[in-house]
């Protein structure tokens, strides 16, 4: 059974959830901490969004779920917060982390043969240890190589609500490629496991 509350007070209670949360909140979550119905939890997200749209903070819809980020405007700003800059990442995890991105669930020897050189362990070590990456299971196939698929953490982290709100891209390879590429290395090079 709902409590009826003011509009207003259901919007400042959505506000202290979403701000002390450390990981975006869903509209089921919401719904359920409030004990009210879907619609009004989100005409209360939608009053809040527009309430801090000129602010130096702005609620996003990311992950699947709410949480506030600073402004872009501001995000230089709020660096100077922390003495050590986070580490640089290298270009080897860049492109192994869109590989996966993109082309999930997919091999480490796939993304060898996209990325054209061998994926070292701690590339792929970097981003579970992130959070970014995971082992989504073993593919059918001779050795069983592990399959790797990004998570919620990293949606939550590059500002994406989902998979279908990355950039668009040409195909990289198209599967068959793929397939001919693997085909060719596998001889090479075993698939290592992560």
């Amino acid at each position: 059974m709902e409590r009826r509350m003011p509009e207003q007070r259901l919007a400042y209670q959505i506000e202290a959830l979403i701000l002390a949360a450390d990981t975006p909140l869903s509209v089921r979550k919401l719904c359920t901490l409030c004990a009210s119905e879907q619609e009004h939890v989100i005409r209360a997200l939608r009053m809040l969004e527009q309430h801090y749209a000129n602010r130096g903070i702005r609620l996003r819809q990311v992950a699947g779920g709410w949480q506030f980020h600073t402004a872009a405007e501001h995000a230089e700003l709020v660096r100077g917060l922390w003495q050590t800059q986070p580490p640089k990442l290298s270009r080897a995890v860049l492109e192994t982390l869109a590989i996966i991105a993109y082309r999930q669930p997919t091999t480490r020897s796939e993304i060898e043969a996209l990325r054209g050189v061998k994926t070292s362990s701690s590339v792929i070590s970097t981003l579970l240890e992130r959070g970014w990456i995971k082992v989504l299971g073993r593919k059918e196939v001779p050795g069983r190589p592990h399959l790797f698929g990004t998570t919620p953490q990293f949606l939550s982290d590059f500002g994406l609500n989902s998979l279908q709100d990355l950039p668009d891209t040409a195909q990289l390879l198209s599967e068959e490629e793929i397939k001919q590429i693997v085909r060719a290395n596998s001889e090479d090079t075993p698939d290592e496991q992560a």
